[in-house]
Formats: C-alpha cells, structure tokens, sequence
C-alpha cells in the first residue's frame, strides 16, 4: 500500500472522530442548558425537553387511549401503537415514581449519544464517499441539536434504518425488514423503501421482506378499526399555530421536521453511494443539498419560527 493511499485511509477514519467530538460537546452543551440556564429563560423552562414530556403523557393514556389528546399538547399523538412497547422500560420507571423523570430524561440523553455515536462509526464501513459522508454528518448534527434539545426520538428511526441497510448489504432481508419495520413507528420511515427500489438495492419482489413485518405489526389496527381511524385522523391534524404558505404546511412539519435531518441524510447518502456515474451522482449531490437546505430554511422559519413568534 503506498504512502498517499495509507494517508487516505488515516484521513477517512479520522472524520468519525471529529464528528463523535462534536455530538459529544452537543450532549454536554444541552445538559448544561437544561441545568442552569432553564430557571432564566420562560422560553427554554417551556421547550427544553418538551417532547419527552409529550411522550409521557401519551403513555400515561395507556395503550387502548394511545391516540387520545394529551393536556401538554395541542398535537394529539400520531405514532404506530407499538411506540408505546418501545418506550415503555423508559416510561415504567417514571411511572413507578414521577421523580425518576429527569433520570428518565438524562437516560434518553445518553441513549441518543449512544446509538448516533454507533452510526457515526460504522458509516465509513458502509459508505465509501467521502463528500457524501460529510454531508451525512452534518446534516446529522442539525437533526440531532435539535433531538436532543426537545429531546425527541428521531435518532431511533435513523439507528433502526441504517442497520435495516446494513444487513440488507449482508443479503439478511428479514433482519433488514424487521429492523425497518421497529423504524416505521413514525411513519415516515416508509420513505426508506422508494429509495432502496430507486437505486436498485432491492427488487419489487424483495418488498415481501420489508412488508410481512410491517402488516403483521399492524394486525391490531384491522382488528379494531376505531383504533387505525383515530391515528389517521390524528395524522392530518392542523396546528392553527404552526402554518406556512402552503396548505399542508403545518402537516409536513409534523413529518418532515428539522430534527429529522439525520434520516434525511441517511435516505439522501444511500442513494447517492449507489449512483454509478460520477458527473450524475456530483449533479444530484448539487441539486439535492440545495433542495433540502432551501426546504428547511422555509420549514423553520416561515412555518414555525414567524408565526410562533408574531403569529
């Protein structure tokens, strides 16, 4: 191995350091602001954290309430019934005792740490494009500055998804469909399954390996129709608060919000990795990045930011 091609592989396996230091000091930044900068500011006392805090009051409706509204929230809850099995050795503990929340919180902390520190290390072994993978790393730091100061869960369906991918790269399907399935209790995740067919990592007839999983995890929502109607209803529900200049606004900022940048950059690095020619995959790159940076930029503050604040 020559001594440029050494350098190369010294400089790839760098970048995950860089970017594991970065989620780290977002962590600790986020904790410091939790501890002594939520008496001073009205603002952060009512947001920090505020959708774990959403997440609680779900689970205390129980699961044949799940999709009841909850007094901390105008938004009523949207997620797949099976939310409630994944977050419950979270919402247990608390539920035992209310004081055990913050423990709660910080455990949430940790895990989300955890697990995109995982990502962030094993992404070099999956991905092989260096600007592709930086552009997933940043991305991933504005999604997951923004997990974590609301202290959401988007760094699950980002954890689920990119194992889901790598072991369909082993050629384990099921595993691959299962693990997409635990991803789809937003149901966003669905989007992982247009790119996976547009790059051709699977075939139309390979879908039964992602979809057996998901039909059979919605069984519940055929066995009790109310159920699946009052979780539809609560998909479309409008924010008077939240709205921009289109119709379906305050709808696409509860699917596709900011915080969901990580999985959007995860969906956005494996169609680029699988794009063979190289003058195609540097137009997509152009066109996409500007795509999601231009959407993003309105989402936050047209959609959000302006009428919150003036509205």
């Amino acid at each position: 191995m020559s001594i440029q091609t050494v350098d190369k592989v010294k400089e790839k396996s760098s970048i995950p350091l860089y970017f594991i230091c970065f989620f780290t000091i977002i962590t600790i930044i986020l904790i410091i602001l939790r501890i002594f900068f939520q008496d001073l500011s009205e603002w952060i006392q009512e947001t920090k954290d505020i959708d774990f805090k959403i997440l609680m009051e779900g689970m205390n409706n129980g699961l044949v309430n799940f999709y009841d509204p909850v007094a901390i929230s105008d938004w009523p809850p949207y997620y797949l019934y099976f939310w409630y099995f994944l977050f419950f050795p979270i919402y247990f503990p608390i539920y035992l005792n209310p004081n055990n929340l913050i423990i709660g919180i910080y455990i949430w902390d940790i895990l989300r740490l955890v697990l995109t520190i995982i990502i962030v290390r094993e992404a070099p072994r999956v991905f092989k494009e260096k600007k592709d993978l930086l552009i997933f790393y940043m991305l991933s730091i504005v999604g997951f500055s923004i997990d974590g100061y609301y202290n959401n869960v988007n760094f699950l369906i980002s954890f689920f998804l990119f194992y889901s991918y790598v072991f369909l790269e082993k050629d384990k399907k099921w595993i691959a469909g299962i693990l997409f399935t635990l991803a789809t209790f937003k149901i966003t995740a669905l989007l992982f399954l247009p790119v996976l067919l547009i790059v051709r990592k699977i075939k139309w007839k390979d879908l039964i390996y992602y979809l057996v999983p998901f039909l059979l995890i919605c069984v519940p929502y055929i066995i009790f129709p109310n159920y699946f109607s009052q979780m539809f209803n609560n998909w479309f529900y409008s924010d008077k608060e939240i709205h921009g200049i289109l119709i379906f606004d305050s709808i696409m900022w509860k699917a596709l919000q900011p915080s969901h940048l990580m999985f959007i950059g995860l969906l956005l690095i494996i169609f680029l990795e699988n794009l063979t020619n190289e003058d195609r995959k540097n137009l997509y790159r152009i066109i996409l990045v500007s795509i999601i940076a231009v959407y993003y930029v309105y989402l936050t503050t047209i959609v959000f930011i302006i009428p919150v604040v003036f509205g």
